[in-house]
């Protein structure tokens, strides 16, 4: 029993410790942080396309995820689930010879 009351006291201890020592905490003035230009749409490329800051390029990430239960999957109590994704990437840019454009799709699951 003392030990613990004694594991306690250090505890304690060592709390008010770090509580005294925080200090004060300095303000940070969000006026003197420089401007970074965010994405810009770019409608030209169709909807949903914006082009990133310093590139020539034009980007679009979309994706879906479908989620359910399979309740004909056994003969058991439990249903098992079902959840299917997929996530595209699709990346255009203009070149000297044209627009070149690269398309990624990872998809999971039966649709």
């Amino acid at each position: 029993m003392r030990g613990r009351l004694r594991m306690l006291a250090v505890m304690a201890a060592l709390i008010a410790a770090g509580l005294s020592g925080a200090g004060t905490a300095a303000a940070l003035d969000l006026r003197d942080l420089p401007k970074t230009p965010g994405p810009e749409p770019c409608p030209s490329k169709g909807p949903g396309f914006v082009r990133l800051p310093g590139s020539g390029g034009c980007i679009r990430i979309s994706g879906r995820v479908t989620a359910g239960a399979d309740l004909g999957a056994g003969h058991g109590v439990a249903a098992a689930p079902a959840v299917a994704g997929r996530l595209a990437i699709d990346n255009r840019a203009d070149t000297d010879l044209g627009e070149v454009r690269t398309y990624l799709r990872i998809g999971t699951g039966r649709r």
